[in-house]
């Protein structure tokens, strides 16, 4: 019997543009991948709101039938989705998790039944980010990472979005890429902007930037951070390529929004957790960041400033996109998926 190329594959859901940056690597194979994100219902309980979701709910399910008439399989990037378009599932079905599915709605009670049988059930199961590991290996041990992918940049770089040029002027600037919230490391993070909001006050030294984006935005704020509003994925991508220096989330992984920083070949000061980063994956040796595994979990805010100073005081340039290329690109991404498809017997 011939081996299968998994030439049509249904991926439901779109996580980090997962499904999408894998489709698109797949159909440089020849591959027809089909993406269909989850169907976003309106906000409210008026009767315009009601009939507007119940609408929005018979289009997406229409759609989904004739996907999954056109496709063999599924992929599936969301566990919670089987309550709603487990009849699509079939019987042998990838999954993909993704972080909150795993990490956290498994030890509700609501969802924990559900979620733990879907993680059984499936032919294969992959996971984006190594903290994740320890959350989905109790279910299933053979479940693989594939390391999120990011798009590799633009050459030359996009111009600064037109909200960051307004604000920091001809000034380099500091980039705080990811939303302020206590899951990303937050309270660690506003402190290290303190620290550096005292560091670096001179009119000629780069400006804190972030996103205006988390529960603890207005913290960052009085912190010394310059708030930009959210902005479509290209801008932020921009928004990252024309950064000085990025600061990384403070929650010991890397998740897009540093992997973008390094696409772009931008410094980045992230902290890792050396439980995860221990070389289990080629992945997971020793990633291009400044302070990694030996700034870890307990560092201080002086230690991460003194990081920035002497990096900020450096001219040599980066050169981190060959490791995204290696590790994180779209095509990394297939060639581990497409071995998973193949080891599992999908």
């Amino acid at each position: 019997m011939p081996e299968p190329d998994f030439s049509s594959v249904l991926h439901l859901s779109d996580p980090a543009h997962t499904a999408t940056l894998l489709s698109r690597a797949a159909a440089e194979t020849g591959r027809r991948w089909t993406v269909l994100p989850l169907a976003t219902a309106p906000a409210g309980t008026t009767l315009s709101a009601v009939a507007l979701k119940a609408a929005r709910g018979l289009r997406w399910e229409s759609r989904l039938a004739r996907s999954r008439v056109q496709a063999r399989r599924v992929h599936v990037h969301s566990v919670l989705a089987r309550r709603h378009a487990g009849w699509a599932f079939g019987r042998r079905f990838a999954l993909h998790l993704h972080g909150t599915d795993i990490r956290t709605n498994q030890y509700l009670e609501q969802h924990q039944r559900l979620i733990r049988d879907t993680v059984k059930r499936a032919q294969v199961v992959f996971y984006s980010t190594p903290d994740l590991r320890e959350h989905v290996s109790p279910l299933r041990d053979d479940a693989r990472l594939v390391p999120v992918p990011v798009p590799l940049p633009d050459t030359p770089a996009p111009p600064r979005p037109a909200q960051i040029a307004t604000l920091v002027g001809s000034r380099e600037y500091v980039f705080f890429p990811s939303r302020w919230e206590e899951v990303k490391g937050g309270q660690r993070q506003i402190a290290v902007a303190r620290e550096l909001a005292r560091a670096m006050s001179g009119p000629s030294a780069p400006m804190l930037v972030g996103l205006d984006w988390g529960p603890l935005a207005r913290e960052a704020a009085a912190a010394g951070v310059h708030l930009v509003p959210k902005m479509p994925h290209a801008q932020f991508r921009a928004a990252v390529a024309r950064a000085r220096l990025c600061i990384g989330q403070f929650a010991g992984i890397l998740s897009a929004s540093e992997l973008d920083a390094l696409a772009a070949n931008v410094p980045l000061v992230a902290p890792l957790n050396p439980d995860w980063y221990d070389g289990s994956h080629p992945s997971l040796v020793m990633p291009p960041v400044l302070g990694g595994v030996d700034l870890g979990m307990s560092s201080s805010a002086k230690d991460v400033l003194d990081i920035v100073t002497e990096e900020l005081g450096s001219s040599a340039p980066r050169a981190t996109d060959s490791w995204i290329r290696e590790h994180h690109s779209p095509q990394a991404a297939l060639t581990e998926v497409l071995a998973g498809y193949r080891d599992s017997g999908w």
